[in-house]
């Protein structure tokens, strides 16, 4: 009798332990999503954790939020939220967001607030990140492996550092002040925005699965880019680059620089290459011949441009050359479809 006495006793104690444990978990959660009510009681209209609109439970524990939209304010803890997925506050009033030790966070959306501080540290599998229009200064992305989309575009960032990101595959980084940006070896990175800011240089070491690049409005003087198998399409507009240069570059359809100071340009073996811009420039001699899918090459607003040699494209059939007044030599032999010359040689055709 005594020793069943006993193991009830035992098996009470354990299940009791349990179930304190069970509370302290439901506590931390309770605690965070309480005290932040209470900051925003007025915006919240009077809500409770359990009848909070946007609030998602399960087993007692929460696994989503979605309160964009909410005028929220102050700083949003919710660190050890152990089966939290989703977190959208977008379009609030916060200026420090918390999501350490979130072992299942996978999205987390936080986008027109007024970020000050963010922290991810420890969330394993998080995999989209969107904090762009805060005002955030720096970011660690140590904590995030597996993070596949980062959007933080529009804030104060002067460097940025996600080098060897092997799941990264969007960055968004435009419109911050950068003036590092450093993605070597991201090799999944697909799509890569980077356009307003204050780069001077711009390495794309390793990035083979690069589809999209946009670096427009930048301080780059020069670029040259080599062996990106993947690229498509390159916009580098307003840089007041003085020499540009791309190579081994096959997939590549796209190509803007206009806005520069340009007075060389090269492009080899990139034979996919179908419209080309570089107007407003100073290039005095442009060679685009034999390449096979070129349809449109605008050039205008070169003023010593002397030179076009667009012969041997066989489905070539826009050139814009206005305001190209020293253009004395234009080749366009071989070139079939070329059906309209826009400029002082509309008349050549």
């Amino acid at each position: 009798m005594k020793k069943t006495l006993l193991i009830l006793a035992a098996a009470l104690t354990l299940s009791g332990s349990a179930v304190a444990k069970t509370n302290a978990k439901k506590s931390v959660e309770q605690k965070a999503l309480s005290s932040f009510i209470a900051q925003n009681a007025a915006t919240l209209n009077g809500a409770s954790i359990t009848n909070m609109p946007g609030v998602k439970f399960e087993n007692g524990n929460v696994t989503a939020i979605d309160l964009k939209g909410k005028k929220l304010q102050g700083t949003l803890d919710l660190s050890n939220f152990p089966a939290l997925t989703s977190v959208d506050v977008s379009d609030n009033e916060l200026t420090a967001l918390i999501v350490d030790n979130c072992p299942a966070l996978v999205e987390v959306n936080a986008g027109r607030n007024q970020l000050k501080n963010f922290s991810a540290q420890k969330c394993p599998q998080l995999q989209t990140l969107k904090l762009y229009r805060n005002r955030l200064s720096e970011i660690d992305l140590g904590g995030v492996p597996l993070l596949k989309n980062l959007n933080i575009a529009s804030n104060f960032l002067v460097s940025i550092d996600v080098a060897n990101s092997a799941n990264l595959e969007t960055l968004n980084v435009m419109n911050n002040r950068l003036e590092q940006l450093i993605v070597t070896d991201c090799t999944a990175l697909k799509h890569l925005y980077a356009s307003y800011n204050e780069l001077q240089q711009v390495s794309l070491s390793g990035l083979i699965s690069l589809q999209n690049l946009n670096i427009s409005d930048n301080k780059i003087s020069k670029l040259y880019l080599q062996n990106l198998p993947q690229l498509y399409t390159l916009l580098a507009s307003d840089n007041h680059m003085t020499s540009f240069g791309i190579s081994n570059c096959p997939m590549l359809s796209d190509l803007w620089l206009p806005y520069n100071s340009l007075t060389q340009f090269s492009v080899e073996s990139c034979q996919n290459l179908a419209f080309v811009d570089l107007q407003y420039n100073n290039l005095s001699t442009v060679n685009l011949s034999s390449f096979n899918l070129l349809q449109r090459v605008n050039v205008a607003q070169n003023p010593q441009l002397m030179t076009l040699d667009v012969s041997f494209d066989s489905v070539l059939r826009f050139v814009n050359v206005s305001g190209d007044m020293m253009l004395n030599d234009l080749r366009t032999q071989a070139s079939p479809e070329l059906h309209q010359i826009l400029g002082p040689w509309s008349n050549y055709i």
